[in-house]
């Protein structure tokens, strides 16, 4: 099995990502590193330690028109990095959007029975992961689509690729 490194972009979705690793997994295993690839540029120290044949998934929100970053950390990849399989799983348009559509809540707040959209956050990313799975699994999550919405327009060079890391 090649190695899977999945950068996302806060610690809402390292959570998702982690619950829907727990068995029975719904996504590959891999190391997951918090870093937002659509704001920021990933360094090239950590480029250059991400080994010939790694899975490279990118999770991010499709809720900001910038994508100069993404466009330039994919280029980075595809220079520094050899051999790499690089996957995206675009939120349309956030995380909290992507899990109402994929759940039978109409409101992101009642996942989790929190007040706020902003306690919701703090609330789902405190959750033990075990819990948060049973909780997903408890709104009926529709794992197969998750991130398979089409991007809007700016990320049209965004490949709907998620489906590679799935288990379903």
């Amino acid at each position: 099995m090649n190695k899977c490194i999945y950068y996302v972009e806060g610690p809402c979705e390292q959570q998702l990502i982690a619950a829907l690793k727990e068995t029975p997994g719904k996504l590959i295993p891999g190391k997951v590193k918090v870093f937002n690839v659509v704001q920021n540029l990933i360094p090239k120290s950590q480029m250059l330690s991400i080994q010939a044949g790694t899975t490279v998934v990118l999770v991010f929100d499709t809720d900001v028109s910038q994508t100069s970053n993404l466009k330039k950390n994919l280029e980075l990849l595809s220079r520094y990095c050899g051999k790499l399989k690089i996957v995206f799983l675009p939120q349309v348009l956030n995380l909290e959007e992507e899990l109402v559509r994929c759940t039978d809540v109409k409101k992101i707040t009642e996942l989790t029975k929190s007040g706020s959209v902003k306690n919701f956050k703090t609330d789902f990313c405190k959750m033990r992961t075990k819990d948060c799975r049973i909780m997903l699994d408890r709104h009926k999550l529709e794992y197969a689509r998750l991130w398979m919405t089409r991007c809007p327009g700016v990320f049209d060079f965004v490949e709907n690729n998620g489906a590679q890391v799935k288990t379903i």
